[in-house]
């Protein structure tokens, strides 16, 4: 088989979801880094990864769309869903980074409705907007990323996947801990 053959519909419809993980990776990464830097008056990296990306609103992200796009003519269904998918998300993520690495990249604890300082209620209507976004950008957003040549958006895909996945690598060894971190447990 010729590697460099043209890609299959299902590689394009794989390379359009991983593209739409990677936007919202980053979304989230320049999100967290402009509240952060609005509440304190710093630029603070808010990831376990170094580089702009938050792999949580990526997976996050995807989740929402995949699960939420038919809820598109339904905006109460896609608000309340994406409160309840995205706060399993966000509680499951620091379950799994505070047992692998005995520490806290976000702790709400203090703020109204929180759940062991893991989510709360002001993360919980974030979510429920963003289930709302994603219910009506899904369609707009992959459409957009099928209009690119194939070449190109695997190249992007390629070139953008090998950047995240050094990334990761690094930060499995030595992940960011530094401001901005809650800290250990």
């Amino acid at each position: 088989m010729d590697r460099f053959a043209a890609p299959t519909r299902r590689t394009a419809v794989l390379e359009n979801w991983l593209l739409l993980f990677f936007v919202c990776s980053a979304a989230g990464w320049l999100w967290e880094v402009l509240l952060t830097a609005a509440a304190t008056g710093c630029w603070v990296n808010r990831g376990l990864l170094h580089g702009p990306w938050l792999p949580i609103y990526g997976a996050g992200g995807v989740l929402l769309a995949a699960a939420l796009g038919r809820f598109r003519r339904h905006p109460a269904a896609a608000l309340a869903l994406g409160a309840l998918l995205g706060g399993a998300v966000e509680y499951g993520t620091a379950l799994v980074l505070e047992r692998w690495y005995h520490r806290r990249w976000w702790d709400y604890t203090g703020w109204a409705g929180s759940i062991r300082g893991r989510v709360c209620l002001a993360s919980l209507l974030g979510f429920a907007l963003a289930g709302w976004l994603a219910s009506r950008w899904r369609e707009p957003l992959l459409r957009r990323f099928s209009q690119m040549s194939p070449g190109a958006r695997g190249l992007l895909c390629r070139g953008v996947g090998l950047l995240f996945a050094l990334d990761w690598a690094l930060s499995l060894l030595r992940p960011n801990t530094g401001a901005g971190i809650a800290g250990p447990l």
